[in-house]
């Protein structure tokens, strides 16, 4: 959150505006609505839709997850698997004991059955031996985490080197060498998938043991993951959210005036692409991590080197504090 605490704030209470209306922004505006001192709150969804990434589409004669798949480390630490729990969208398996206690190591569970793209079912033993490298050197990258250099910049540098250290060792046919690498390869996408990144190759490897590995067998939901973005939406009070309206600039640290408030200033205003504006106190921006790079200049004094930094660390502050070099 964004405030310059110099401009004073309505009698009624703060003026606060939350860009997107995926689950971040839905959780803050959730928050915020519960709270006294938040009466004037409102949600810019550049969409028609709340959610997000986060898609449920009724296929095939069930549901078709296009965004977010599974909950990961679903047990009392994840407020996710909290939040579904509340709303009644996990069944008894999930929600038991048993289940929240399972220590995965934060490692996706393998899969009972594998096959090639020729159709041929691959040995669960050699998955299982690609596996136990894969998440090997997973486990291995969190131990720089504190360190003063690091021996390439990602995460997805190190793991291929390492994984060539391997592969020169390897004793067996070319056929056989061929099918590991294409077994690693789909642990590299899996991970991909865990980590929220089409690559990673844009993860940094010196904080990405910062990521606090919570226990739980990974579950899914299944009426749909948009069920749980769904009953966030519906606890919200009515025009929360207001769709279809893309920010193309937030201007900070100003002094902006508003006619329907004579004689009232706002530090921060943000400008839609339709020419629409909102001043507003404070302002929470929660766009994608995976937001196009070309799209930078829209978030003043956030320069494309601080923004591929914000990526790679897995967050998103924005603030003329942490943003600037």
């Amino acid at each position: 959150m964004e405030s310059t605490g110099s401009v004073g704030e309505a009698p009624g209470g703060p003026r606060v505006l939350v860009v997107g209306g995926g689950i971040a922004g839905l959780g803050a505006a959730q928050r915020l609505c519960g709270h006294s001192a938040f009466p004037h709150l409102r949600v810019l969804e550049a969409t028609a839709r709340a959610g997000g990434r986060i898609r449920s589409e009724r296929r095939f004669g069930g549901v078709v997850e296009v965004g977010a798949h599974w909950i990961h480390g679903p047990s009392r630490g994840n407020p996710v698997f909290q939040l579904a729990a509340e709303y009644g969208l996990l069944g008894e398996k999930e929600l038991s004991e048993e289940n929240q206690l399972v220590e995965t190591g934060g490692h996706v569970g393998l899969p009972s059955v594998s096959y090639a793209s020729s159709g041929a079912s691959v040995s669960l033993q050699l998955v299982a031996e690609m596996a136990t490298l894969f998440y090997g050197l997973i486990d291995q990258t969190r131990e720089f985490l504190h360190a003063a250099e690091t021996p390439v910049p990602s995460v997805g540098e190190y793991l291929k080197k390492e994984i060539g250290r391997h592969v020169a060792g390897w004793t067996e046919d070319a056929e056989t060498r061929k099918l590991k690498l294409a077994v690693l390869n789909s642990f590299f996408n899996l991970e991909c998938c865990v980590s929220g990144t089409h690559s990673m190759d844009l993860v940094a490897l010196a904080p990405f043991g910062e990521y606090t590995v919570l226990p739980g067998l990974d579950c899914t939901f299944s009426k749909g993951y948009q069920g749980l973005t769904n009953c966030m939406m519906a606890a919200l009070p009515e025009d929360t959210v207001v769709f279809e309206k893309p920010v193309k600039t937030i201007h900070w640290n100003g002094s902006f005036q508003e006619a329907a408030f004579p004689g009232e200033t706002f530090p921060v205003l943000v400008e839609c692409e339709d020419g629409d504006r909102f001043p507003a106190h404070h302002v929470i921006v929660t766009v994608p991590l995976g937001l196009s790079t070309f799209s930078v200049g829209s978030l003043p004094g956030l320069s494309l080197s601080s923004w591929r930094l914000c990526q790679m660390k897995k967050y998103f502050c924005v603030s003329p504090k942490c943003s600037g070099e």
